[in-house]
């Protein structure tokens, strides 16, 4: 992904000094989406592995209505 990061960042400096191509501005949102489609598949995978527990006053986890659940020792 650092290589995409490093294409925009080069884009983005020639776009500073001057009006980029056709071609070179094609270049660049090709660059953007890429870099969108793994940063939202880079979310989705750390939302995907975070596990919700609810716990009661002293810690232990319980279930929706507020049993107990059991835990391996």
């Amino acid at each position: 992904m650092e290589d995409i990061i490093k294409k925009i960042n080069e884009f983005s400096k020639i776009a500073r000094e001057r009006e980029l191509t056709e071609e070179e501005a094609k270049e660049r949102e090709k660059y953007r989406k890429e870099y969108l489609k793994k940063f939202k598949a880079s979310i989705r995978g750390h939302l995907e592995s975070i596990k919700v527990v609810r716990v009661d006053e002293a810690g232990n986890p319980i279930d929706e209505k507020g049993n107990k659940i059991p835990t391996e020792a």
